[in-house]
């Protein structure tokens, strides 16, 4: 019997995977530093406690495991941690690993996160483990970052400079990742993994507004007015400056061609966003709708 580690298990993709995995009747166990609390979202999933700095946890939590997801949080301990569990898992053998990564992944870019996921997957390469990349575009859920302003002021403020953006739903991503985790014919495969299609925020507006059925307006901003909603949002520096030159690269069109790899690897096609603001319509719905 086929037993997937995966790592990053509680995280907002990882719990998709854990469950994806379990409707496919497959054995997984997760990797989590806080076994209580991830029961509590996790389910009946075997549990093996531990940490990424600590390499005894890791080589019992690969003890007897066959494949693994690697997804650890995002931050200046990524590398390190995502390298660990690849040499971890090259010295026990491990049949196929399949790596969360990121467009536009490089070890070269000034972005913190996208040079991050390019510096593991070159680490990944070297390593000669049987692998699989999965590259997901802009997520849908990143909208939810923004949703309690949206409920409050109508307005979805972004400074895309009205280019669109072929995002996705993570539980397509979560979809992809457990099907190449089980089935055969994906190792060596590098997959970029869109929505149906690209769309512009003016038309996720559109989508929040007939899902909430409250007014929902999109407003363009500046990278100079975005700024300081950046700086000023409590986030740790990386991170404020890795999502400002996210929205650089949505203007430069880098997120603007959609594939079908979704469906190549699933056999159903990406959900799109009215799918998405339909079941996460409750987030950005003002607070004197939810209760008339």
């Amino acid at each position: 019997m086929t037993r997937i580690l995966v790592t990053g298990a509680t995280g907002a993709v990882g719990v998709h995977v854990v469950r994806e995995l379990q409707a496919r009747g497959a054995t997984v166990r997760a990797f989590v530093r806080n076994p209580e609390a991830a029961a509590a979202r996790l389910g009946d999933a075997e549990l093996a406690a531990g940490d990424f700095d600590d390499p005894g946890s890791l080589r019992r939590a690969l003890d007897g495991v066959d494949r693994v997801y690697l997804c650890a949080a995002d931050g200046p301990r990524k590398v390190a941690h995502e390298t660990a569990v690849i040499g971890a898992a090259a010295e026990r053998g491990v049949e196929r690993l399949v790596k969360l990564s990121a467009m536009h992944a490089d070890p070269a870019s000034a972005l913190p996160a996208y040079r991050w996921h390019g510096e593991i997957e070159a680490g990944l390469r070297r390593s000669g483990l049987p692998a699989v990349i999965l590259r997901p575009a802009f997520f849908m859920t990143n909208l939810l970052m923004v949703a309690e302003g949206v409920a409050h002021t109508g307005t979805l403020y972004a400074p895309t400079a009205g280019r669109p953006v072929a995002m996705i739903d993570i539980r397509d991503v979560a979809a992809a990742a457990a099907v190449t985790l089980l089935e055969d014919g994906h190792a060596g495969r590098t997959y970029d993994l869109t929505g149906p299609a690209p769309i512009t925020f003016a038309q996720v507006a559109a989508a929040l507004e007939v899902a909430t059925g409250a007014p929902v307006r999109y407003a363009d901003l500046t990278e100079e007015q975005a700024r300081p909603r950046f700086e000023g949002a409590g986030l740790p520096d990386w991170l404020a400056a890795h999502l400002a030159g996210v929205f650089g690269v949505i203007r430069a069109g880098g997120f603007d061609r959609a594939t079908d790899d979704v469906r190549e690897i699933t056999g159903r096609p990406a959900r799109d966003i009215t799918s998405f603001a339909r079941d996460f319509a409750a987030a950005f719905t003002p607070a004197t709708a939810l209760t008339t």
